[in-house]
């Protein structure tokens, strides 16, 4: 068996410099990464019995030393950015989680999001935290745990609070939309819309696509939004290339944003779909979490360069020229960052 060192430097590099790195500008923006420290928990999620809990096991720790040193590791020749925020799940103390995110402002190339909700934080503190700490706008709290959807609506997630100051000042708004039907849901697709429409000057940003992960999710979905310019998808943890040609047929590449979801994408494997959910088909050794299925019989590198290969896949299939394909990967992102009003 290879050792890490031996599998990275004989399997990765060779594979990146092939299929990963003709593809990618100098600059490489990541629009949705994750920091935390083992402190910012209230409860570890995956340490409890509690229904959902297990849902994404990662690890109980992952500083901005991790997300740099990844970034090293899986983007070695580029100048990494990334739009990052800590773990937006009832488990974390967010007054906590916050102000570590906020120190991304200290390190290079970071730009830090509040984790908040509906009614979480005073108008009053949150354009402080925008103003004077420099924050670009808010990944919205998860208020379900782990695959415990329910009935969730946008409206409970998130309020006129928040987005009355997203429209004045351009924020960002990085929605993970609930329910198990994600935004293939027509309630869901309404809750989105709304928002889109009363607060046009948010930048509203949905997590892994709306989380439309397989192609029937995304023809549903798609319609929706394609009238909404002030509506972006970022590709977190989307490796489906049928899915990405679905977007770029509906909608402008200029609002598609590369993301990852480090450290979720560091994993070597792949994320499928088994009839109506996704799976992850990752090498042996990782932790065991639901919807994880760990084999080392199969080939694999790190999901990042995954999604990389289906952003290709998806743009050649749907004509797009190389150069659009290429902005997905930085200038798309860094033009909703800088439409910023503080």
């Amino acid at each position: 068996m290879l050792s890490e060192k031996e599998r990275y430097e004989k399997m990765d590099i060779p594979f990146y410099e092939r299929e990963i790195a003709p593809l990618l500008p100098e600059h490489v923006l990541d629009f949705h990464t994750h920091v935390w420290r083992s402190s910012d928990w209230k409860t570890v999620p995956w340490q409890t019995d509690n229904k959902g809990d297990k849902y994404m096991v990662t690890t109980e720790e992952y500083p901005f030393e991790r997300l740099e040193a990844d970034a090293r590791m899986i983007f070695p020749d580029r100048v990494y950015n990334a739009v990052c925020f800590g773990n937006p799940t009832p488990s974390a103390d967010l007054d906590r989680t916050n102000e570590y995110s906020g120190q991304a402002l200290d390190r290079s190339g970071l730009f830090p999001l509040i984790v908040t909700g509906k009614n979480i934080l005073a108008e009053s503190t949150l354009r402080e935290m925008i103003t004077e700490q420099k924050f670009y706008g808010y990944k919205v709290l998860l208020n379900w745990q782990g695959d415990d959807y329910g009935n969730v609506a946008i409206s409970d997630m998130i309020g006129e609070t928040e987005m009355s100051l997203a429209d004045e000042l351009k924020l960002v708004v990085l929605l993970h939309v609930p329910r198990s039907g994600r935004l293939a849901d027509p309630e869901i697709q309404q809750g989105v819309a709304s928002l889109a429409v009363k607060y046009p000057g948010a930048q509203i940003v949905l997590a892994h696509c709306g989380r439309c992960y397989l192609p029937d999710e995304m023809k549903k979905a798609i319609g929706s939004i394609r009238s909404h310019k002030n509506i972006f998808l970022d590709t977190s943890m989307v490796m489906e290339p049928d899915v990405l040609k679905i977007v770029f047929d509906n909608i402008e590449s200029s609002r598609v944003l590369f993301a990852t979801d480090f450290p979720v994408a560091t994993m070597r494997g792949r994320r499928v779909y088994a009839m109506d959910h996704w799976v992850d088909i990752v090498l042996e050794g990782y932790s065991p979490s639901s919807f994880r299925i760990a084999s080392n019989g199969i080939s694999a590198t790190f999901m990042a360069w995954e999604i990389i290969l289906a952003i290709r896949r998806a743009g050649e299939m749907a004509g797009l020229k190389k150069d659009r394909i290429k902005d997905i990967f930085y200038r798309n992102g860094m033009s909703v960052l800088k439409k910023q009003n503080r």
